[in-house]
């Protein structure tokens, strides 16, 4: 058996934090995720992104450090090989690392530059499951500007549903089962699902019972004026109730495809004797919408909790001796680096800002943070953030809507910061004037903002503190080598 255990990492794509049934939501379909969280595995009930955006989380959580410390602010700013990562860590440390899925992470210039990362990067064939994309919806439809597809059938269709995540999950246990056991691995799955576009096989479709999902929040009163702008170009408010729930309902079956593909890769490890010496962690980058407050997918400038909020869920190996179940503290994306570091007795070579979960998911009670952090946006005119395929997709399109409208914004700066702590969220904007505080046992859908206002005036100043104290100890790292003057 090897020394050090396997890990798994498990990245699906815009998986919201409450779509958990073990977690309480009776409407999402997750038994393999339930059966790991009752079977060894901890489930993080308030884990939170460090940004609601692809590339910046990654980038973040595969540091450890926030997206301010190194500008990973945008999806064109990706990681280097001169800036240290787990995954690089772990190579160095005799892991064979494995990567199967979408990038959003490193900086390549073309696939040799994966070998800088990776030992295996793994492309895998199409697969189609005889599934056909369902009919185009009609331009003048409202469900198409929201990023609705619909339900996929195997009645004979245009276009086949090549699945390109089970394809990876399949090399993944192909790897799993014929690996030698000289080496521990890594295998990270960074799949595209649940990303919209909103469709779905019907065989997950049909595990969903609308009739248990959770209300959608309504549009707050004086909300962001980008988000009004969004909902516009969109025709949120075209879109009707029942489309909204379909959409809600077609997003948790791909949740639930997410679930089964997991299951697929707990089964491989099982059958092959590596479970107990396996550390599996699942978790997202980001949430989705999913249309609250009249909206899809994400945006580039809003922190809402239904984007930050995450699944954060961690198996460790059985020579760990977890205590398995439901944790309540604040935790970060960020905690996951210093967990695997901590967990493995590793020494990384670098600073890194994530608090190790170890003694957590031994059991501990105690606090691991007061507050939680993210950040999102632009500064004024800086036109290398932007991502130059935005112009490029036809005006018709999702993307190229969302681009369109965001422009002027981006320009103007969107920079936002937020602290968060179990009872208030504050939320702080460079650029305009429109901050924003959230008494959450009050309004955990954060609907009223009581930013500027004098009844909770001392609140809002000690949240400003809580930012001001975090870019204080965030604000840099300093290098582990130091340098000679005697030259």
């Amino acid at each position: 058996m090897n020394k050090n255990p396997n890990i798994i990492i498990f990245n699906p794509d815009s998986y919201r934090g409450d779509v958990l049934h073990h977690l309480g939501n009776a409407g999402a379909v997750t038994p393999n995720l339930d059966a790991l969280v009752e079977n060894g595995a901890v489930s993080y009930a308030n884990a939170f992104a460090q940004n609601p955006v692809c590339t910046p989380s990654r980038c973040s959580f595969m540091t450890g450090w926030y997206p301010h410390v190194h500008g990973h602010r945008s999806m064109k700013n990706l990681l280097k090989d001169y800036e240290p990562n787990l995954l690089s860590v772990l190579r160095s440390n005799d892991y064979h690392v494995w990567w199967g899925g979408k990038n959003d992470l490193f900086a390549a210039e073309n696939k040799d530059d994966y070998s800088k990362i990776c030992d295996t990067k793994y492309s895998g064939e199409k697969i189609f499951q005889g599934y056909f994309q369902p009919p185009a919806i009609p331009l003048e439809d409202p469900r198409h500007t929201v990023f609705y597809r619909g339900v996929m059938t195997r009645e004979d269709g245009d276009e086949k549903h090549l699945n390109r995540d089970l394809s990876k999950v399949l090399g993944a246990v192909d790897f799993i089962t014929s690996c030698s056991d000289e080496n521990p691995f890594c295998v990270y799955l960074p799949l595209s699902s649940p990303h919209p576009a909103y469709a779905v096989e019907k065989e997950y479709y049909d595990l969903i019972d609308p009739d248990k999902l959770p209300p959608r929040l309504p549009v707050p009163e004086n909300d962001l004026p980008l988000l009004d702008a969004l909902r516009e170009a969109y025709r949120s408010h075209d879109v009707s109730e029942d489309d909204w729930l379909e959409l809600k309902r077609v997003y948790y079956g791909m949740c639930a495809r997410v679930d089964a593909m997991l299951g697929q890769v707990v089964d491989a490890l099982i059958h092959n004797g590596l479970y107990d010496n396996t550390l599996i962690i699942f978790l997202s980058d980001h949430g989705d919408f999913t249309g609250d407050y009249a909206l899809p997918e994400k945006t580039h400038a809003s922190l809402q909790d239904c984007l930050l909020r995450v699944p954060f869920i961690i198996k460790p190996p059985a020579s760990f001796h977890a205590r398995e179940g439901i944790r309540n503290h604040l935790t970060e994306l960020v905690d996951m680096t210093a967990t695997i570091y901590d967990m493995l007795g590793l020494e990384p070579g670098y600073d890194h800002q994530g608090h190790s979960l170890c003694d957590s998911l031994r059991g501990g009670d105690r606090e691991i943070r007061r507050a939680v952090y993210a950040e999102v946006g632009t500064r004024p005119e800086e036109g290398h953030y932007k991502n130059p395929k935005g112009k490029k997709r036809p005006p018709t399109s999702f993307y190229g809507m969302q681009s369109k409208v965001n422009r002027p914004f981006r320009e103007a700066g969107t920079y936002a910061v937020s602290a968060r702590t179990k009872k208030y969220k504050y939320i702080r904007r460079a650029y305009v004037d429109h901050n924003e505080l959230y008494d959450l046992d009050n309004d955990p859908g954060e609907l009223r903002n009581l930013s500027g206002g004098e009844e909770y005036s001392e609140v809002e100043k000690s949240m400003e503190e809580l930012l001001l104290d975090f870019f204080m100890t965030t604000a840099d790292v300093l290098p582990h080598k130091q340098d000679s003057r005697n030259a």
